[in-house]
């Protein structure tokens, strides 16, 4: 539980960041950049913290959910891949589904 609820705090904490940058839009550059340094530090963390889950879920407790977990760890790359500037919202909000679908399994499944 002790490797859960970092993930889950985390988790919560990069849904509420990437949600600012869907309802709020950036006109000072400088403010358009601390956001984005704050976005890179909360999916960094993010992946890290879920890695630790993942670990512990497959070896610890051998829960199966954790493979949706792995999809979730990836699917920042995944979107980042597809993105381009015109779509950034549509991404975006894909990703705050994907997080929201990793902080349930975390909820519900450990």
């Amino acid at each position: 539980m002790y490797i859960i609820l970092p993930a889950i705090i985390v988790n919560i904490l990069s849904i509420i960041i990437l949600s600012v940058g869907i309802f709020y839009n950036f006109e000072n550059p400088r403010g358009k950049a601390i956001y984005g340094y704050f976005v890179v530090g909360s999916m960094l963390l993010y992946i890290i913290s879920l890695c630790f889950a993942v670990i512990y879920g497959l070896f610890m407790k051998h829960n199966f959910y954790s493979y949706i977990l792995i999809l979730c760890i990836i699917s920042p790359f995944i979107i980042g891949k597809l993105v381009k500037y015109e779509t950034l919202k549509k991404y975006t909000i894909a990703q705050v589904a994907c997080f929201i679908v990793s902080l349930a399994i975390l909820l519900l499944k450990f």
